[in-house]
């Protein structure tokens, strides 16, 4: 059976920046990748909307984003393209949605973010947005009013994630890790220290360890110094059963893609920050995402329902609905942008939140078990990812601090559960 000092499982955005960043870390130890898709980032990070802005209210949260979105900036400037396009959030608020806004921008501003307050006609004539929706009997059944305020952050946009994912799996294996794909963790391997051929070992008093992982058909594969668990919203199915805590549940999203013509096609011409060649992702009342998609001519929707969704995984690679999208999706847009009102979608899919209990990622360490478990990133991956992988790879090589790029440290508790760094989120999507 292979033996590696690592073995991580999981190649989404965490477990391949997590890879790259335990080479950079210890580059004579031998790391192995398990994934149980087809290709790294098959999963949930294939999945994403692949957005990300360092505006947040909580400052760890604002140093993981922001210390990953500089890193990407300085990847790209180095010439490798990863179709960032640095083109803004836009939040239009209505009464409802302007109050939780304020308190955000409020702890924003004393955190030293900017944003910048845009009139509501120049956003109407750019977008073709409807502000005015009070008295019609939509926005009433929708529970929704007029756009009272429009906020732009800068410091935020999105990417090509496929571009990402395939940069730290070339860098990973440039620097030796090796990659298992369409290889199923089923189950953690616990063994005693010291075993004395007893039935039922590893016995309560035996001080058992994660020694690697039985994988799907019957092998399996080990390691010696840590196995480090970043499957993301499945890493429950792995340690649950082995009696360990994963911290996160899953929660399904769902991405229509809808084709931008006419109208809608002039829309995708709007900048709102100069030389992006895009406009901004919109955050409309009751959560609505619209992300432009300027490459293909479409926009992508989501719209993030929280009561009435049940955590869980309904199954192992979760299907579109239909139905989602005339009855909770389309309702909204039409109201808002009725550009795209009636618009059919000409494609969709369906991922997993490995959502945490505070919105905040998670990266803990089993020390004398040999375990680390990276996660919860809540729908921020993409926008954490780098950060992220940095700590789990400190926490994998049993160092307290890890450095993010730009130099700042931070400790690797600050994201496990003992001296958990647990600050406010205001500003959560």
């Amino acid at each position: 059976m292979p033996i590696y000092d690592y073995v991580i499982v999981g190649a989404g955005i965490v477990g391949l920046a997590t890879a790259y960043h335990l080479k950079r870390l210890e580059p004579q130890a031998s790391v192995a990748v398990v994934e149980a898709g087809p290709a790294p980032g098959s999963g949930d990070t294939g999945r994403s909307m692949a957005a990300f802005r360092a505006f947040f209210t909580s400052r760890l949260n604002m140093l993981l984003a922001g210390s990953s979105i500089d890193y990407y900036l300085d990847v790209e400037r180095s010439g490798v393209d990863l179709g960032i396009r640095m083109a803004g959030y836009l939040f239009l608020a209505d009464e409802r949605l302007q109050a939780a806004l304020r308190e955000g921008l409020r702890e924003a501003e004393r955190l030293g973010l900017e944003y910048e307050e845009v009139p509501l006609d120049r956003v109407e004539e750019l977008l073709d947005l409807n502000t005015r929706v009070s008295g019609s009997e939509e926005a009433e059944l929708l529970g929704v009013g007029d756009i009272v305020e429009a906020v732009l952050v800068k410091r935020a946009g999105f990417l090509a994630a496929e571009k990402l994912v395939d940069y730290y799996y070339r860098e990973a294996l440039r620097l030796g890790t090796v990659f298992s794909f369409n290889t199923k963790a089923e189950k953690l391997i616990l063994e005693p220290r010291v075993s004395l051929g007893i039935e039922g070992e590893p016995l309560p008093w035996q001080d058992p360890h994660v020694a690697g992982v039985k994988l799907a058909g019957g092998a399996e594969v080990r390691a010696r110094k840590a196995i480090i668990v970043a499957a993301g919203a499945y890493a429950a199915t792995l340690l649950n059963p082995a009696g360990f805590e994963s911290f996160t549940k899953p929660k399904k999203r769902q991405v229509f893609r809808l084709p931008a013509k006419g109208r809608a096609g002039d829309m995708l011409k709007a900048e709102l920050v100069k030389g992006s060649g895009s406009p901004p992702l919109l955050i409309l009342p009751r959560k609505l995402l619209v992300r432009p998609a300027v490459e293909e001519e479409s926009v992508w929707v989501q719209l993030s329902d929280e009561a009435g969704r049940p955590y869980g995984l309904e199954a192992w690679e979760p299907a579109p609905e239909e139905h989602y999208y005339t009855l909770a999706v389309n309702p909204l847009l039409s109201l808002y942008l009725p550009s795209l009102a009636g618009a059919s979608p000409t494609g969709a899919w369906a991922g997993y939140y490995d959502v945490s209990p505070d919105g905040l990622p998670v990266v803990t360490r089993h020390e004398e078990e040999r375990l680390v478990i990276a996660g919860g990133t809540s729908g921020s991956g993409i926008m954490k990812g780098d950060a992220i992988g940095r700590i789990a790879a400190a926490a994998a090589a049993g160092h307290d601090e890890a450095e993010l790029y730009g130099g700042e440290k931070v400790e690797v508790a600050w994201l496990g559960f003992k001296k958990r760094r647990c600050e406010e989120e205001k500003l959560i999507l």
